[in-house]
């Protein structure tokens, strides 16, 4: 019998599906937004629809914005069914919006 080395196998069978991180407040779980079109049945209209479906993230990398590559896998909890394979492209940094208010009394203005 031949020896088998304990080579990590690829699982290239996994559905992987490409969203949009809507959400990082959970402890290593992301909000991931995906989009896709289809056809209505009856009048053939292209409709968009979305999911929103929970992922796992273990090192809790990715950030809101960011556009995620996830993949099916065991049930992790009662919504989380997918677990974080990639970040495919980071989001840009949020530009800090400052009032003339802001800066000339050193404080943010009242809501009003």
């Amino acid at each position: 019998m031949a020896t088998q080395s304990k080579a990590i196998v690829e699982r290239p069978l996994l559905r992987t599906i490409q969203g949009v991180v809507a959400s990082d407040k959970g402890d290593k779980t992301i909000k991931v937004v995906v989009n896709y079109q289809t056809k209505h049945a009856k009048y053939g209209k292209y409709l968009k629809r979305r999911s929103v479906l929970h992922a796992h993230d273990v090192k809790n990398e990715a950030k809101e914005g960011d556009v995620v590559e996830i993949a099916e896998c065991r049930p992790l909890s009662r919504t989380k069914h997918h677990r974080l394979l990639r970040i495919v492209e980071k989001a840009p940094e949020r530009a800090v919006q400052v009032s003339a208010e802001e800066v000339m009394t050193g404080k943010a203005p009242e809501a009003r």
